[in-house]
């Protein structure tokens, strides 16, 4: 039995450009207890139901889920900020489209609360605002929190309103919320309540990723009883893995990156779930990697890989984040990302299972940048109809950029490599030409990028329209070439006088890595020995969002426009993993390892989950130099490369002792 809910609005503003409306619900109008199993529902289904056959679109087909449900728990705000209140500027408060653009036209700072500052479970009683004026409370949740807000309202008389309006961060002298609409994504986060008399209780239905929330009331002449609660939901991930430091600022970045994973993982992979709650894939490729480290568990990974492939253009690409109606973010380069997520799910589990589910949107992809592959100088081009991401930088992108060839030719060998795994009957019969197509187009882009190494060593930027080489040399691309290995003889003078000089604040280039793109920067370092200097450079970049509690969108973000909880940056989660805890991971679904432990600090325990069970290291640092021990489960074969002792291959299960003199 259905019927139209009368006391919900229909043209309220959206809370973002990305994001549904606004959730204006006027108690008044509907029945309280329709919810309760003896309600009287004998006159609904009186309006004609719009019903559509089951396989329209975009509803095609059903499927298993594939992912357990999300959790959910009760939580309240730890703490009431302060307190404000006003003259509304509306002509009439009843008929407002949009409460944030109400709310900005007033006073939004807040006094301090004289009261304790403690919240128990979100009580707080709320005085008479009058006619025509407004009392507003700025609560504290402490850390990013991410579900429904939910109220319960008591001793009303009905008509009051109630709005609810949240935020990431505040200006802390003034109590003002950072709030703006001139942004690019135009946010407007916020819902309404118009009270019926007596209880009320709602439960929102959108979900929000914030740290604060503002209670405003208005229309009031009563005292109310205010319960202001979150329904917090999230992807279930408990922690299997673990990472203890005798520096409490290691640990607390850790710890900060591990609770941004959480807040971005719901039923996708999302960039953040306060302005956008998109399953960007450039973000979800470093979530998994994170989620991998931090729990194991490669179901919310698999889902998005499905769900980018099942969305693609005439031209073949997969679109930058799926699903979605959003036609102008379509990033080749995210295609190609896309490529190189098949094979890390591989890497993680052994199984191919996803390639060979998706070699038909892999091949059509692979069509459409072997024809635009540019005849003599084997590059590809910028292509202006799409979005040419590579990072949130100025690096070059007008042209041939080298970026966009060294990911291409980083697909090329991630996908030769996927394709020689399968059956030798299905590599006979159905992959010949594939294979030999993928070998060809990898010849030709290397090549092309080899015309680009300068006299220096550096591989340059790309080559303009008119053919001529771009002047610059990237961080991005001496990355780039680092990882595919272009040309090994130039490795030390990419290390040496550009990756190694940015990491130690010694080198300030015009063009720089993102919070998300340094994570190629810092995984270069590490396997090359150079983890010391990555350590380094996360305490001293992370340590503002380790304040904050999650990590940022840039280094420097935008109050009130770029995202203060963006996992695409919380990859030291497992950077420190593989540093201080000294586990990189060399072979598929952890068959091998390499352990090259930094020793910095006094001392470090990890656990880190994999297929083949749990890997336990720990270290201390005495008077006589390091002790601790590697745990191996069955199956895992390490290579040993301690401070201070020979070179040695272990397999497990196995209990190496480490240790390690003062150098």
């Amino acid at each position: 039995r259905m019927r139209r809910q009368i006391g919900a609005r229909r043209d309220t503003a959206p809370t973002s450009l990305q994001l549904v409306h606004q959730e204006h619900v006027d108690a008044r109008l509907e029945p309280p207890d329709w919810i309760q199993p003896d309600f009287d529902d004998s006159a609904w289904n009186c309006d004609v139901v719009a019903e559509r056959p089951l396989g329209a679109m975009p509803w095609r087909a059903l499927e298993p889920r594939g992912i357990p449900l999300l959790e959910e728990r009760d939580c309240f705000p730890t703490r009431l900020l302060g307190s404000s209140h006003g003259d509304a500027k509306a002509a009439d408060v009843f008929d407002v489209r949009d409460i944030v653009r109400l709310r900005l036209l007033e006073d939004t700072t807040h006094i301090p609360s004289t009261e304790t500052s403690t919240v128990s479970e979100g009580h707080v009683q709320i005085r008479p605002s009058g006619r025509r004026r407004f009392i507003s409370h700025l609560f504290d949740f402490e850390r990013t929190m991410v579900g429904v807000p939910v109220l319960k309202v008591s001793g009303a008389q009905g008509g009051e309103i109630c709005d609810v309006l949240v935020y990431e961060t505040i200006e802390h002298d003034t109590l003002r919320p950072h709030a703006s609409q001139r942004c690019g994504s135009r946010i407007a986060m916020g819902h309404r309540l118009i009270c019926g008399p007596g209880e009320n209780v709602h439960e929102f239905h959108l979900p929000f990723g914030f740290r604060f929330l503002e209670l405003v009331v208005r229309e009031s002449t009563v005292a109310l009883n205010v319960r202001v609660g979150l329904r917090w939901m999230g992807y279930p991930l408990p922690h299997k893995g673990r990472f203890q430091s005798s520096d409490p600022l290691l640990e607390q970045i850790w710890q900060t990156c591990a609770w941004t994973q959480q807040c971005c993982s719901l039923d996708a992979y999302v960039d953040t779930p306060w302005r956008e709650q998109s399953q960007w894939w450039g973000d979800a490729r470093v979530q998994a990697w994170n989620t991998f480290h931090l729990n194991g568990d490669p179901r919310l990974f698999r889902r998005g890989i499905a769900q980018i492939a099942h969305q693609v253009t005439a031209d073949g690409l997969t679109y930058g984040h799926a699903p979605t109606v959003a036609h102008n973010c379509i990033l080749p380069d995210f295609t190609l990302v896309w490529f190189l997520t098949l094979w890390d799910y591989y890497w993680q589990t052994g199984s191919i299972e996803p390639f060979q589910t998706h070699r038909p949107t892999i091949e059509a992809a692979l069509d459409y940048f072997e024809h635009r592959l540019h005849p003599e100088h084997d590059l590809l081009p910028y292509d202006e109809r799409y979005w040419l991401f590579l990072d949130w930088t100025g690096i070059f992108k007008e042209g041939y950029p080298a970026l966009y060839s060294l990911w291409f030719l980083h697909a090329l060998r991630k996908l030769r490599a996927l394709y020689a795994l399968l059956p030798e009957t299905e590599t006979r019969q159905t992959t010949g030409d594939v294979r030999r197509r993928l070998a060809k187009m990898e010849r030709r882009v290397s090549r092309g990028l080899r015309g680009l190494v300068g006299d220096d060593g550096l591989m340059r930027d790309g080559l303009m329209w008119n053919g001529r080489r771009f002047a610059g040399a990237s961080i991005h691309t001496q990355t780039l070439a680092l990882t595919v290995g272009l040309d090994r003889k130039n490795d030390l003078v990419r290390l040496d006088r550009i990756l190694r000089p940015y990491v130690r604040g010694e080198y300030d280039p015009e063009v720089q890595p993102s919070a998300y793109w340094i994570t190629y920067v810092f995984t270069e370092l590490i396997v090359r020995g150079h983890g010391d200097e990555v350590v380094d450079c996360i305490r001293r970049r992370w340590t503002p969002m380790a304040e904050h509690g999650t990590t940022w969108e840039t280094f420097s973000p935008k109050a009130g426009s770029e995202s203060h909880s963006h996992a695409w940056s919380a990859h030291p989660l497992y950077h420190l993993m593989q540093t201080l805890g000294g586990v990189i991971q060399t072979g598929p679904a952890w068959s091998e390892i390499e352990f090259r432990p930094v020793f910095s600090g006094d001392g470090m325990d990890m656990v880190l989950p994999t297929p083949k069970g749990p890997i336990q290291v720990n270290w201390r640092k005495g008077q006589t130099g390091v002790e601790g021990q590697l745990k191996l489960p069955d199956s895992i074969r390490a290579k040993l490369r301690v401070p201070g002792q020979k070179l040695r291959v272990v397999s497990g299960p196995a209990t190496i002792r480490i240790t390690s003199k003062p150098t």
